[in-house]
């Protein structure tokens, strides 16, 4: 196997790795410190890696829960600022895996099949408003009470370190309520709003993200990682969320 080796998790990313050999165990380091930044990796988090040759590996990243993690793409805050256009710093390769499965605003119309109102006499479950259901207790239990509160859609985020410096955020696909097309749309929070990018996405493996605004919203909304964010869907026609924050 020849030095560097280069890691391809499926966000589409290629990143040079550098690896060094000490006791018969190979150990990955100049690059590895960027690349467990970039995806947040934490103590506890599993990585998979796949060797398709030529020095080449397939990475999957699974959470503390076995989950497949939500990847961020690889972007700066400096990046895409027109709206129109604790893990050490090595880490020894196992050669065997485990496998693992791993305001005023105009109502939102009920044209949709995922009514986005809750109908009379009907009490609201969490996926008849949510267009996501957190993975995490506590915002679990806040988009709970959420639905119970408002009549509009709504999605939960959990802010990650990267979430709050880079210039993208993963978001769902939002299908029946928003076109599968880039567009500009507000995000509200207290008594100001923020024209952010929304990328569109023809393909339903692959997630929508706001993208140019996103990384000044969440500067000057003062994010910070384990903040629980709701998105509110208040206006279909000019595409507004209000956003909730739940501080961690």
């Amino acid at each position: 196997m020849s030095n560097p080796v280069f890691l391809k998790p499926p966000d589409g990313t290629e990143w040079k790795v550098h690896w060094i050999k000490k006791n018969d165990e190979f150990w990955l380091e100049k690059g590895w410190k960027e690349f467990t930044e970039n995806y947040s990796l934490y103590h506890g988090v599993l990585v998979m890696f796949k060797y398709e040759g030529t020095s080449h590996f397939d990475v999957n990243i699974l959470d503390n829960s076995s989950l497949e993690i939500e990847y961020p793409s690889y972007h700066t805050c400096k990046e895409e600022q027109n709206l129109d256009d604790s893990v050490h710093e090595s880490v020894r390769i196992l050669n065997d895996w485990e496998n693992h499965k791993a305001s005023e605003r105009s109502p939102i119309p009920l044209a949709s099949a995922q009514s986005s109102k809750k109908r009379k006499g009907e009490e609201a479950t969490p996926t008849s408003l949510s267009m996501n259901w957190p993975r995490e207790p506590r915002a679990q239990v806040l988009a709970k009470k959420f639905v119970s509160e408002s009549d509009n859609p709504f999605f939960t985020k959990t802010m990650k370190p990267i979430d709050v410096v880079e210039s993208r955020l993963s978001v769902p696909n939002m299908d029946g309520y928003i076109e599968k097309k880039n567009m500009n749309v507000t995000l509200e929070h207290g008594e100001r709003s923020w024209k952010v990018k929304l990328l569109g996405s023809n393909n339903s493996a692959c997630r929508r993200r706001f993208s140019a605004g996103w990384c000044l919203f969440a500067s000057e909304s003062e994010l910070h990682p384990g903040d629980v964010c709701i998105f509110e869907l208040i206006n279909t026609e000019d595409i507004v969320f209000k956003v909730h924050v739940f501080k961690g």
